[in-house]
């Protein structure tokens, strides 16, 4: 079994079948994926696809740490000689942490996928949101420009603009002053002030008209 110091190195040059040390056949690739994954501790929860030219290994466990798979692809990256980065795909909202290096003498890639956030956290239906050049964050509706990148859920999470509504509602008079205004426009309704207009009505009510004249009209409404 081979050791991770000894499989650590720069990107292959271009070999002939049967060199020694370099795998030319899945097969071969295969046994040296597997002895890669055996000396390096990561025995379950990783995806290993081998072909004669390379070997790709998907780190998917944990599901829902990205934090954790990513601490496993760096892990993993200093073993091949590689470092990693974020990829991200132009026509879809998705990146990849990746790694490039070298397993055995053979291209080697250490990847694991990361969400993307969007607009609406919660339901996941919302737009995506993109990094521009000068670090500011945009919700992008389609492709991803040339030049900006996706904002991962390893990202901080942005800061959501103040809604317009609440806005002008920070514009309004203080909440202390619109009371104050009902106050005085609008006496308290008490029982002393019905009795007082019923007796007021009553009165006017009582008095006799006087002649060529029309009797008062009772006040239809209380007078305060």
């Amino acid at each position: 079994m081979t050791t991770p110091s000894s499989q650590v190195g720069p990107p292959p040059a271009q070999s002939t079948p049967g060199t020694p040390g370099q795998p030319s056949t899945p097969a071969e690739a295969l046994r040296a994926a597997a002895d890669f994954i055996e000396s390096s501790g990561q025995r379950s929860g990783v995806i290993v696809a081998c072909s004669a030219g390379g070997v790709s290994i998907r780190v998917s466990e944990p599901y829902g740490n990205a934090a954790a798979r990513h601490a496993i692809v760096a892990r993993l990256a200093t073993l091949i000689g590689g470092a990693v980065r974020q990829e991200d795909e132009r026509d879809f909202a998705a990146a990849d942490l990746r790694a490039n290096g070298a397993i055995g003498g053979l291209r080697a890639v250490v990847s694991t996928g990361v969400d993307v956030r969007r607009t609406r956290r919660r339901t996941g239906d919302g737009r995506p949101l993109a990094e521009a050049p000068g670090g500011q964050i945009i919700a992008v509706p389609g492709k991803l420009p040339d030049g900006w990148r996706w904002v991962t859920e390893l990202d901080p999470e942005p800061r959501r603009a103040t809604h317009r509504k609440q806005r002008k509602a920070d514009a309004a008079l203080p909440a202390g002053e619109a009371p104050a205004l009902a106050a005085r426009d609008c006496p308290p309704l008490t029982g002393a002030s019905l009795r007082a207009a019923a007796r007021q009505e009553q009165a006017t009510a009582a008095q006799p008209a006087r002649p060529g004249s029309t009797a008062p009209r009772a006040s239809a409404q209380p007078p305060w």
